[in-house]
C-alpha cells in the first residue's frame, strides 16, 4: 500500500486531466443537435388527452351513423315486403337474436383464426346459420299467409333460439380446443 501512495504522489500531474475549455459542452450539444437534425418534440399530457378524446368522439359518431344507416336500410327493405309484417315483440326479439348472432360469429372468427380445424368449424357454423335463416324466411312467409298464428310466431322465436344455442356450443368447443392447445407444450 505505501508503494501505491508514493506512486500516486510522484505522478499526480498524470492523474489530473485538464478541464475542457469554457463553452465546450455547449458547442458539443449544438453539434449533436445538428447531426440529429431534429430537436426532440415535447408532447404534453393534455395534448395527448385531447387527441384521445377526439378519436373516441369520432368512433362514437361513426357507430351512431352506421347504426342509423343500417336501420334505414332495413326499414326500406322491410317496407317492400307487403303482408310479412311481424308483431313488434317478434321483431324486437328477432333483432335481439340477430345482434347476438353477429356477436357470436365475431367471437367464432376470433377463435377460429388460431387453428385450421377451427376455420372449418367456422365455415360449418356459417352454413348452418344460412340454413336456419332460410327456415326463418319460410316461417315468415307462412306467417304472411296465416297472420297472427301463434304456432308460427313461436317457431320463429324457437328458430332464433336454436341458432343462438348452436353458436354457443361452437364457441364452447373452440374455447376448449384453444385451452387444450395452449396446455400442450
Amino acid at each position: 500500500m505505501p508503494n501505491l501512495e508514493s506512486y500516486i504522489k510522484n505522478h499526480l500531474d498524470e492523474f489530473d486531466s485538464p478541464e475542457p475549455e469554457p463553452g465546450h459542452f455547449r458547442r458539443f450539444g449544438e453539434r449533436l443537435n445538428e447531426q440529429q437534425g431534429l430537436k426532440p418534440e415535447v408532447h404534453s399530457r393534455s395534448q395527448m388527452l385531447k387527441i384521445a378524446a377526439l378519436i373516441i368522439i369520432l368512433i362514437t359518431v361513426s357507430v351512431f351513423v352506421f347504426d342509423y344507416a343500417t336501420r334505414e336500410i332495413k326499414q326500406r327493405l322491410g317496407s317492400g315486403k307487403e303482408g310479412t309484417e311481424l308483431p313488434v315483440e317478434i321483431m324486437e326479439a328477432d333483432q335481439y337474436y340477430d345482434n347476438q348472432t353477429n356477436t357470436q360469429i365475431s367471437t367464432i372468427r376470433k377463435l377460429a383464426a388460431t387453428r385450421e380445424d377451427a376455420v372449418a368449424l367456422n365455415a360449418t357454423a356459417l352454413h348452418e346459420i344460412a340454413g336456419l335463416d332460410a327456415t326463418a324466411n319460410e316461417l315468415k312467409k307462412s306467417l304472411a299467409e296465416n297472420p297472427g298464428n301463434e304456432r308460427i310466431l313461436d317457431a320463429i322465436i324457437r328458430n332464433q333460439q336454436i341458432k343462438e344455442a348452436m353458436l354457443n356450443t361452437i364457441i364452447t368447443q373452440l374455447s376448449h380446443q384453444n385451452k387444450q392447445s395452449i396446455q400442450r407444450p
